[in-house]
């Protein structure tokens, strides 16, 4: 066998041998042992839950947004909203009662690189893109041991009700069955009725749509209208109750040849009572002029009397309580920059100039008690006789009580201390359907037909 031929049979069983190795053999498939498994098989309580973080990535802001409820010595709060009060029993109970009892059923994949297109990339690693994010839930109980550490990614194509879940901390991926009830909108974890006012419990509307020039500071335009709620008492033929000027001074009266617009005050009452807030900032203890000033507001230069820089209105109910709504200065953002007053901030940590602002509006609540308006403490007269006369014996008509003792005085503390914390942010089309200048509360007075 000469060299060359003996190479040929050295490669040709290397080949023989390479061939072997490479058979088809049957593999044994060992089923993952962690499924069917619950993700969280010690969370059997929703009401254990003491505070939910949801951190989800910001698309239009190219930034991770933190949204956080907690129970604080029994009241609910919103961390990330300044400890601002939750109306979070209810929605809190849903959040966590979502992930009681769900599984780990089918396993997907095990490889980092696949995270993307499960929608299972942990937010706050997004380096800056957003791609494949989804939201980081984190529940804890009231000793701060956690009960749910999950990444929430995208909804399963193939089976309804499924979504791709992971642990932070690993590369698994599961599509699990979750109905999953959780809001990251402020909105949705808040009061959402701000003044709790009834409309039919309205006495009395005063406007004053003033501006404040800041460059003389002076106040300008003041025009204001006092509407009030009853018969007319300079219309002996009303015999229903209804909206009707009130004396004028210190407002004025209707324009020559108009009349008020009962519709028109209807309105602002309406506006007033489905009045929502989209976002707040806490209000110091120790009202400054700057901290007023930053708001759009200003005080007189003895700190008597408050102006917004758009104006004002008084809602006055009948049990004496007086709202104040002062309207201040534009309030631009979005997101945790509108709600909270956030600086937006990126994947990296540095601030970010965000798009798309949204225009809004400051306004500051100031609650009072006017005893004078106080229908529902008045002096009662004696019952009359039978025949409708009053003896000549009656005992005198009873005394109001004392201002302090009615439950208008009452429901006004209460809501004093309620709305002395914050400055609030409202929709500008909220704005506008309370702000109304003069003319517009006033239309043509009927017209009157001539004696012949």
């Amino acid at each position: 066998m000469n060299r060359m031929t003996a190479l040929s049979v050295v490669v040709a069983l290397a080949s023989l041998g390479g061939a072997y190795a490479m058979r088809p053999v049957e593999v044994e498939v060992k089923p993952y042992q962690d499924s069917g498994e619950e993700l969280f098989p010690t969370f059997t309580d929703p009401e254990a839950a003491a505070s939910l973080e949801v951190i989800t990535w910001n698309e239009e802001e190219a930034r991770f947004d933190q949204f956080k409820v907690e129970l604080k010595e029994g009241v609910w709060v919103i961390p990330s909203h300044n400890d601002y009060p939750a109306d979070a029993a209810e929605h809190m109970g849903k959040a966590a009662a979502s992930f009681i009892g769900v599984k780990k059923d089918i396993v997907q994949s095990d490889r980092k690189e696949d995270h993307e297109s499960f929608g299972v990339i942990n937010p706050e690693e997004g380096e800056g893109k957003g791609e494949g994010t989804g939201q980081h839930i984190i529940i804890k109980d009231a000793s701060g041991t956690t009960l749910v550490d999950v990444i929430v990614g995208d909804d399963v194509s193939t089976k309804d009700g499924y979504k791709y879940v992971r642990f932070p901390d690993k590369n698994r991926v599961y599509a699990s069955k979750l109905k999953l009830d959780v809001s990251t909108d402020f909105a949705d974890w808040i009061e959402d009725d701000l003044l709790l006012l009834e409309r039919d419990d309205v006495y009395e509307v005063v406007s004053n749509a003033y501006k404040v020039d800041e460059k003389v500071g002076q106040v300008i335009d003041r025009k204001p209208m006092r509407a009030r709620m009853g018969k007319n008492p300079s219309d002996p033929a009303s015999k229903e109750d209804g909206w009707y000027l009130a004396p004028p001074e210190p407002t004025l009266g209707a324009p020559e040849g108009k009349v008020l617009d009962e519709l028109a005050v209807k309105r602002i009452v309406g506006a007033a009572d489905r009045l929502k807030i989209v976002g707040v900032r806490p209000r110091p203890a120790m009202l400054t002029f700057g901290a007023l000033q930053s708001k759009g507001f200003f005080v007189t230069p003895d700190g008597k009397q408050l102006f917004g820089n758009e104006g004002e209105i008084q809602i006055v109910l009948k049990n004496g309580v007086v709202y104040t709504l002062y309207f201040g200065e534009v309030a631009l953002g979005s997101g945790a920059e509108l709600t909270a007053g956030a600086k937006p901030k990126d994947a990296a940590g540095d601030e970010a100039a965000g798009e798309d602002k949204q225009a809004n509006r400051f306004m500051f609540v100031n609650v009072s008690y006017d005893a004078v308006a106080d229908t529902t403490n008045q002096p009662t007269p004696p019952p009359p006789a039978e025949d409708g006369s009053t003896p000549e014996d009656a005992p005198a008509a009873a005394p109001p009580k004392p201002p302090e003792e009615t439950e208008g005085f009452k429901e006004a503390d209460k809501l004093r201390k309620r709305f002395d914390k914050w400055f609030y942010v409202i929709g500008e089309d909220s704005f506008e359907q309370m702000h109304k200048p003069f003319d517009e509360f006033f239309k043509d007075a009927p017209k009157t037909e001539e004696k012949k």
